[in-house]
C-alpha cells in the first residue's frame, strides 16, 4: 500500500546534499542508495515497516519518548530494505506521521537524517526535543491542513 511521503525542509537539503556527494564518492553513493532504498521502503509500505524496537532487523522502529506518532528508519544494522549495511554510519531517519484534514488522509513527513554511531541512543533526546519542538510546528505553519498524529499511549 503506497502512502504519501514529503520531506521537510531538513531532510530535502540533506538527501540534495548527499547525492551531489554520491556523484563522485563510492562511500557516498552507497549511502545515498541505502537512504533511498528506505524511502522507498517507507512509501511502498507505509506502516509495514514498522516493528517495535526489540525487532533485530526492523526497517523502521517508534520513537517513544516524541509525543508525536514519530518512527526512525533504520540503514544499520542491516534491514530488509539495507542488507548490506553492516558499517557506520549508524543512520537513522525520523519521519512522522499526519493527518491530512482537507483530504481526511494520512500522510508520513521525513524530518531529517542522524548519526547516532559516536552517540549511540543518547542521539534521541536531542532530536526528539528538536523535532517535538520546532519541526512539526514549522510543518503544521506551512501545510495548513496538516495535523501532527499524537503518539498513541496504552
Amino acid at each position: 500500500m503506497a502512502i504519501l511521503l514529503e520531506f521537510h525542509p531538513t531532510f530535502a537539503a540533506q538527501y540534495e546534499a548527499l547525492s551531489k556527494l554520491a556523484e563522485t564518492s563510492e562511500p557516498h553513493w552507497e549511502l545515498f542508495a541505502d537512504l533511498t532504498a528506505l524511502i522507498n521502503s517507507l512509501e511502498d509500505h507505509g506502516h509495514g515497516v514498522e516493528e517495535d524496537n526489540h525487532h533485530p532487523d526492523a526497517i523502521s522502529h517508534p520513537i517513544v519518548t516524541s509525543r508525536f506518532s514519530t518512527f526512525a528508519l533504520r540503514r544499520t544494522p542491516p534491514t530488509a530494505a539495507t542488507p548490506y549495511a553492516t558499517n557506520p554510519p549508524v543512520l537513522r531517519v525520523p519521519y512522522v506521521w499526519f493527518h491530512d484534514t482537507a483530504t481526511d488522509g494520512e500522510l508520513a513527513v521525513v524530518m531529517l537524517a542522524g548519526d547516532k554511531t559516536r552517540l549511540g541512543n543518547d542521539w534521541y533526546p536531542g532530536i526528539v526535543q528538536q523535532i517535538d519542538n520546532n519541526m512539526v510546528g514549522d510543518w503544521e505553519r506551512t501545510h495548513a491542513t496538516h495535523r501532527a498524529k499524537r503518539r498513541r499511549t496504552r
